[in-house]
């Protein structure tokens, strides 16, 4: 009798066992799929559209002498290289940036909700609520204006 019931708790924990590291191994296989897949997904960034593009480059050209158009003087081209989609504006670049023109956004149309236009060495910057950029419009500054 007691070997019986040595043999149905050996067998029962033999079992236990089993079941444990068969459902762990494909918890752990579908995190990796899911890993997998989400480093194949590429980030998707809002953009200004092409009729967005060319009204702001008529509204600069028509409202370049606004200061706000002008560069701070601490721009360089370590700033400027920064302005792509995905970046995190840093506290130096928040500094610098600057609301865009209510007449140059009411051209645009709304910004897409948690999103903003800002100005920003030369550039107007659609920024989300988290202060990544997804698309700039960049234009050639006169400083002789």
């Amino acid at each position: 009798m007691k070997t019986r019931w040595l043999m149905t708790a050996c067998a029962t924990a033999l079992l236990a066992l089993t079941c444990c590291a068969a459902v762990a191994q494909e918890q752990n296989r579908g995190q990796s799929q899911r890993t997998e897949n989400r480093g194949q997904r590429k980030k998707r960034y809002r953009q200004f559209n092409e009729n967005q593009r060319q009204y702001a480059r008529t509204y600069y050209n028509q409202n370049q002498n606004q200061d706000i158009f002008r560069p701070d003087s601490q721009w360089n081209n370590d700033y400027e290289n920064r302005l792509q989609p995905g970046y995190v504006l840093d506290a130096d670049m928040r500094r610098m940036s600057r609301p865009a023109p209510i007449d140059m956004t009411r051209g645009f149309g709304l910004a897409p909700r948690g999103y903003r236009y800002v100005v920003i060495g030369g550039h107007v910057v659609l920024i989300d609520s988290g202060y990544r950029v997804h698309d700039a419009i960049h234009f050639e500054i006169n400083i002789g204006h």
